[in-house]
Order: C-alpha cells, then structure tokens, then sequence
C-alpha cells in the first residue's frame, strides 16, 4: 500500500472517514475552554473538531499533510458559513508563529519518527499560553499496529509514556486502553490507544 485508506475516504464527499462530529473528548470538555479561545489542531483530517470549535465561537488553524483531507475539511467549512485557516502542511515541518489556548493531536503522533513527534510536543507545550490546554490522542504499543498501518506508524507510544511528558501539567483527563473501530470500505481496525487532556499551569 503506497498511500494510507484514509486517502482514499478523503476524496469521498458521501462518507466520514473515522466518525461525523468531534472525536469524544473535545465533545465531552469543550466547555471548559474559554470562549474565544485560539486553537491549533494537529493532523485535522477533514476537520470535524475544527469544524465543531469554530460553531462553538473559537478561532481555529487546522492543518493536515492530506491535501485531499484539507479540501473536503474546507468544504464542509463553507456548507457551514464557518471562517477556518486549513492549510496542508507536514508536521515535521511545522514551525509555530504564535502561542495557543489549546492544542489538538488525534491519531497523529505516532505515524512520524520518535525524534519529530517530541520535539513537536516540546514546541507546542512552549506555545502554549499559561491555563491553555492540549488535547492528545496516540496510539500505544499495547496492540502493535493493524498490518495496513505499519508502514506508516514509525513511533508508538509506550504505555504511560504520554501523560509522562506532561509531568508539571494538570491532568484533567486521561483514559488508556484498546478500541475497535470501522471505516468506510469495511476496513476494521483494533488499535490501543492513550489520551489526555493536560493544562499548562
């Protein structure tokens, strides 16, 4: 497989590629962000917590290395009436040029080299305004990766290892453990994962 399925899902209006709406934790504490808060989501896919934040009165850059998921993240902005910065953009590439209230990564830190996803996670815990808050989601080495994702996922997380690197933060949420999921096409994955809510304090 040269490009992962989601490339392919991206390029369908007709279908959501992981789930319509925000991914659970954004939707379960978005009300404790203050409004309006400015935010950066990390790898956005096609945009569904950019898309729900900037309904609820945040201002929101939201950047992807999918061009065909940056396009439909865009479209479904407009339907909605809703200003959004989408931009296509590696995030090993990335360099911040301002500080955020909130900072989103699902599903996206582990897919590059260890090197690059902690010094991103260094940098954007350094741009990050004091009481703001990160969003993060990875996936752990509890289960290894699906078989069709392998090639593609250079860095898991070991267990732990993540609200580890938010030591001196305030854990506001954490949940670890395994998940099924199913994506259009009727691919079916089994992953482990680990998430956090941590604010800069």
């Amino acid at each position: 497989m040269e490009k992962p399925f989601w490339e392919t899902t991206y390029r369908d209006i007709n279908v959501s590629t992981f789930s319509k709406g925000p991914t659970s934790d954004v939707n379960e504490y978005f009300q404790i962000l203050t409004v309006p808060s400015v935010v950066l989501d990390v790898g956005c896919g096609e945009g569904r917590n950019a898309v729900f934040l900037t309904g609820k009165g945040h201002q929101v850059d939201a950047f992807d290395l999918s061009e065909a998921g940056i396009i439909k993240a865009k479209r479904m902005a407009a339907s909605l009436d809703l200003h959004i910065n989408f931009f296509v953009q590696d995030l090993a590439g990335f360099q911040f040029q301002k500080a955020y209230d909130v900072i989103l990564s699902h599903g996206v830190l582990h897919l590059p080299e260890k090197e690059i996803r902690d010094d991103f996670i260094r940098q954007a815990q350094e741009h990050t305004k004091i009481g703001g808050c990160h969003f993060i989601g990875v996936f752990t080495n509890r289960l290894p990766a699906t078989p069709d994702m392998a090639p593609f996922t250079k860095s898991l997380f070991n267990v732990g290892e993540l609200p580890e690197k938010y030591r001196g933060w305030e854990i506001v949420h954490h949940r670890e453990g395994t998940f099924s999921d199913q994506h259009p096409g009727g691919i079916q994955h089994e992953h482990a994962h680990e998430k956090i809510i941590a604010r800069k304090v």
